[in-house]
């Protein structure tokens, strides 16, 4: 298998998963310059889908398609391209140089709940891409999670299971008393109704509750205990985590769903008052930074701070700083917020999508970012307390002078004893 050569181009270097539906390969092709690493997937094989060629054909147009939907997209492997060869389908897509998050997840290994936070954001922000082209995962678990070596962004992949919402991916070649897809997923990332073939795009968020309880306790879900009675799935006593992060996980998890978000931007919403809390742990003397930038973009941008119609770039900032980053889908898609600095003094403004005072700056940086930077100033402090106590003397001065003056200290006069002698 390993000298095998696929499409005439691709030379296998290294089997990575062998399954029912998809095999995948890291393949280098022969014709690039520079050695070219790629994925290849050889999609539905003869050898173990006993499906008709021209189902089988359909089937793979169809993933294609589906697949192109998320061209251009950083946190997802590029299509790079596609191929019949020998009546079997492949699909070449990027090599992502990283480690997957299962490697950061050992049995017993603890997350802080800042961990866990940044990781629903950011993965939520992928999933509420892919949903909104009509495509569900179906396979969201802790491998299929790569952190990304050049940025430690992370990535969705293994998209073999994607299958557009409105049309069942096997409909074509299943008897007809079914009514459901086969049934695609990882035993404790997959919800009930994923097990029973009708995946929803709230299955993807489901695993996904799984994975961030999963880091909270140290513990795999298969090997978390249920509710007889709801099914829900009892953890909380086994992780110190605050009431409102457990609020949120707990409502991606429910057994049915029905009860779960309908949505990742819906669940993105539930977690923006919650961004407060985690970045109140920073040093007190420290300065908070937050990035509301698309993930789309460079995970590096310049920085500026704006005073009126002048925009200044933010020096480099020392250890003590901290940087905290949330992606533009926890924004609200009708406001974006605007920071403008006047001496001493910071303001918040909150100014309409569409209205801009600096059209300078708005023209050379990104239209769509914004920063809010926060200053908390120890000078200010020590001022405050130096004026107080002066003013407290001051005031004790005045209250001894003018009780002196309405009762003044009585005068001691010499006593002199006379001996009265009696006739």
């Amino acid at each position: 298998m390993l000298s095998q050569l696929l499409g005439e181009r691709y030379q296998i270097v290294q089997v990575l998963s062998q399954g029912i539906f998809c095999q995948t390969y890291i393949a280098q092709d022969i014709y690039s310059r520079d050695p070219h690493i790629c994925v290849v997937k050889h999609f539905l094989p003869s050898n173990k889908c006993p499906i008709p060629i021209e189902i089988r054909r359909r089937l793979f147009i169809r993933e294609t398609e589906a697949l192109k939907k998320l061209d251009n997209y950083d946190l997802v492997p590029s299509l790079l391209t596609h191929f019949e060869d020998n009546l079997e389908f492949y699909l070449v897509q990027e090599f992502i140089d990283g480690h997957p998050l299962s490697v950061e997840l050992p049995v017993g290994k603890r997350w802080s709940e800042t961990e866990v936070f940044q990781l629903l954001v950011e993965v939520l922000e992928i999933l509420n891409f892919i949903h909104t082209h009509g495509l569900i995962h179906r396979d969201v678990k802790p491998s299929n999670i790569l952190r990304r070596k050049r940025d430690d962004r992370l990535i969705l992949i293994d998209f073999g299971a994607v299958k557009p919402i409105w049309n069942q991916l096997v409909k074509d070649f299943i008897t007809h008393d079914q009514n459901t897809t086969i049934a695609i997923g990882t035993p404790g990332y997959m919800p009930h109704e994923q097990e029973r073939g009708k995946p929803r795009p709230n299955s993807d968020i489901y695993a996904l509750g799984m994975i961030g309880i999963q880091a909270l306790t140290g513990v795999h879900p298969t090997h978390l205990p249920e509710d007889h009675h709801t099914g829900e799935i009892i953890w909380q006593n086994l992780a110190s985590v605050s009431i409102e992060l457990a609020l949120v996980l707990n409502k991606m998890v429910h057994y049915h769903f029905k009860d779960r978000y309908q949505s990742a931007q819906e669940v993105l919403s539930a977690l923006l008052p919650l961004a407060s809390i985690y970045t109140s742990t920073q040093a007190a003397n420290s300065t908070l930074l937050f990035n509301f930038s698309p993930q789309t973009l460079p995970p590096k941008e310049d920085t500026y701070l704006i005073s009126g119609d002048h925009k200044t770039l933010v020096p480099q900032f020392n250890d003590q700083t901290s940087k905290f980053t949330v992606p533009e889908t926890l924004l609200s898609p009708t406001n974006i917020y605007k920071s403008t600095q006047d001496h001493e003094k910071l303001e918040l403004q909150n100014v309409p999508s569409g209205e801009s005072n600096n059209q300078a700056f708005d023209n050379d940086s990104h239209a769509r970012n914004s920063t809010m930077t926060i200053f908390i100033k120890r000078p200010a402090l020590l001022i405050g307390l130096v004026l107080g106590t002066i003013s407290g003397l001051i005031l004790m001065i005045v209250s001894y002078w003018s009780v002196q003056i309405v009762t003044p200290a009585p005068k001691m006069q010499d006593l002199q004893l006379h001996k009265n002698v009696s006739p």
